[in-house]
């Protein structure tokens, strides 16, 4: 049994022979008894699984993860007493996106820069969703290895004169998520789904006005889009330009020969966010342009990429 248990939502999935045989997908928000629903899958099998693996986004201690956004909690103890699992894993959510790129081919990507068909080598996943998740896949020896993190908790700061009164402004809205006196903020504030109503409020707040309308992350969007709304539309330029850098900037951390991976609900529904201001700010690197110019970069478009990244991580677990 697989699992890829998000913010927004749950999907649990039944893997025969290495093969996806059933899906089952719900809110988060609604799920009050994870075990239960554990237990419910396997019951509906009749039998108990070789292995379980939960990838939850949220850090990972002690083999267990408390979910960021959400009041869940994921463990290998309860995994092994819900379903009777004698092999359980608990990962993080965005070792499971990095392991669903292990085996990505041309047709689930689409390029924005460089080879159509990504090469072998060390990957790098970056996810914009509920929040930012970053996952890497490193390659050695004609093997790959994860590497887990928080990628998506480094500081963000201003990146133009004009933007300075728009951290200010943010403080003022999520004074916690700032590091210490500075302007630096956890860069998931902004670039997510749950952040870019925050984004969008600081933004309101520094152009004078007091009355912010609430909106969520898809009616900000598509006002940006329309150009109905100039707060709106300046809100998707700062999402565009600071996620492109913060790209730009982890990968230039890694050189990931084996390509870098857009993915999550926001990539994936925002298509037009990915154009050439996206490219030009992963790609200001100062002396470093030409590196950066050269990486191979992609939109997944791969269905369920956490099933198929928790998928791909038992198999090789097992295997070991």
């Amino acid at each position: 049994m697989v699992a890829d248990v998000g913010g927004t939502n749950t999907r649990l999935g039944v893997v025969t022979n290495g093969h996806l045989d059933e899906l089952h997908k719900f809110p988060t928000g609604s799920l009050e008894d994870f075990q239960a629903a554990l237990r419910r899958v396997r019951d509906a099998v009749g039998t108990d699984p070789q292995a379980v693996v939960a990838a939850g986004a949220g850090p990972l201690r002690d083999g267990v993860i408390q979910l960021t956004n959400a009041s869940l909690t994921l463990s290998r103890d309860t995994l092994a007493s819900s379903t009777g699992a004698q092999r359980t894993f608990v990962i993080n959510d965005f070792t499971a996106a990095a392991w669903s790129v292990a085996d990505i081919k041309a047709k689930d990507v689409a390029v924005l820069q460089g080879s159509g068909s990504p090469p072998p080598g060390t990957r790098l996943v970056v996810g914009p969703g509920t929040g930012l998740g970053v996952g890497a896949l490193l390659y050695s020896e004609g093997h790959y290895h994860t590497v887990s993190g928080e990628g998506g908790h480094m500081g963000l700061s201003p990146r133009h004169r004009d933007e300075v009164d728009v951290f200010d402004a943010a403080r003022r809205i999520a004074p916690e998520c700032f590091f210490a006196d500075s302007l630096a903020i956890e860069a998931e504030m902004f670039l997510s789904g749950t952040g870019l109503p925050i984004l969008y409020q600081a933004v309101c707040m520094a152009g004078g006005q007091s009355d912010t309308p609430t909106l969520s992350a898809k009616d900000i969007l598509q006002a940006a889009q329309s150009g109905a709304d100039e707060f709106a539309v300046k809100t998707a330029r700062m999402f565009t330009e600071h996620l492109g850098a913060i790209t730009g900037d982890l990968a230039v951390a890694l050189i990931p020969v084996g390509g870098v991976f857009l993915l999550g609900g926001v990539a994936d529904k925002n298509r037009w966010l990915f154009g050439q201001e996206f490219l030009d700010a992963f790609n200001a690197g100062g002396r470093f342009d030409d590196i950066r110019g050269g990486l191979n970069l992609y939109v997944s478009e791969m269905d369920e990429f956490g099933i198929v990244g928790a998928n791909n991580f038992c198999k090789n677990a097992l295997a070991r």
